[in-house]
C-alpha cells in the first residue's frame, strides 16, 4: 500500500509539470491532444488523472512540449 501511495504522488507531480509546461507554452488541450492523436476530452482526462499516464505518452509529451523527459521526473 505504501508503494502505491508514493507512485500515485509521483504521477500527480508529473501531471502537474505537464499541465504547467503546456500552459507556459500557451498550448490548448485540444492542440496537445491532436498531437497525441487523441481528442481534447481524452487529453483532459489524462491531464486530470482520470486516465492512466503511460510511458509512451510521457515520451510523446516531452517531444510536443520540447523538453527532455527527465524534466518530468525531477
Amino acid at each position: 500500500m505504501y508503494m502505491e501511495t508514493i507512485i500515485e504522488e509521483k504521477v500527480k507531480g508529473i501531471i502537474v509539470k505537464i499541465r504547467n509546461l503546456r500552459q507556459q507554452k500557451e498550448y490548448s488541450q485540444e492542440y496537445v491532444g491532436d498531437r497525441l492523436g487523441i481528442g481534447q476530452v481524452a487529453y483532459h482526462k489524462l491531464e486530470n488523472g482520470k486516465t492512466k499516464l503511460k510511458l509512451a505518452v510521457i515520451l510523446k509529451l516531452a517531444v510536443i512540449l520540447e523538453v527532455d523527459v527527465h524534466c518530468f521526473l525531477e
